[in-house]
């Protein structure tokens, strides 16, 4: 068995000290076969037998410096996205002060005959939309509603003053037991 150590000064997935260029060109085998790769598959590739593909494994510490190899990659992604977000979003703002020039140039000018005010509404709240994505404000707004679009707490607090103080009491009762049942199920501690 080998004594193999990382160099601290060199990267995980580069040629260490001690590794010669076949040991380490078979290490380059597995950390390039990427996040499906195997023993088996490096084994099959390298016409080697499992058992002494897991030895070299073991012994030149592939599976700690695939990891770092991954991380790396998966940090140079990140960043390469990070970028292309900014891109985008300096595309988007340039798009956005066009057509927030546009709008404010056509609004003293509105006339029927060039542009109805469907079309203006439409384009005015497009731009406010993207201006809000752009600058991460919220763009939707969510209401919970009950048939018909009622307020369903306002129905419930209704419904709820027209029960005999017995009839309360057993609602109470009854919504109480549901909310320690629903407890005990977010803590696993229930089946249902």
């Amino acid at each position: 068995m080998t004594t193999f150590q990382l160099d601290p000064s060199i990267e995980p997935w580069e040629r260490q000290p001690g590794e010669t260029a076949k040991k380490h060109g078979q290490f380059i085998t597995y950390r390039d076969l990427g996040l499906v790769r195997t023993l088996t598959k490096v084994a099959e590739k390298l016409t080697l037998s499992y058992g002494h593909t897991r030895n070299l494994a073991a012994d030149y510490l592939w599976q700690q410096r695939a990891a770092a190899w991954d991380a790396h990659n998966t940090r140079q992604y990140q960043a390469m996205l990070e970028q292309e977000r900014r891109r985008a979003a300096e595309a988007d703002a340039t798009i956005l002060r066009a057509m927030t020039g546009l709008v404010g140039q056509a609004l003293p000018n509105m006339r029927p005959d060039t542009m109805t005010w469907t079309e203006f509404t439409r384009l005015a709240e497009t731009t406010m939309r993207l201006r809000r994505q752009l600058f991460g404000d919220p763009t939707d707004t969510i209401a919970i509603t009950g048939p018909g679009g009622a307020d369903p707490l306002a129905a419930l607090v209704a419904r709820f003053a027209e029960l005999t103080p017995e009839q309360r009491r057993q609602e109470l009762a009854a919504l109480s037991e549901q909310v320690a049942r629903r407890i005990a199920a977010a803590g696993d501690l229930d089946d249902e």
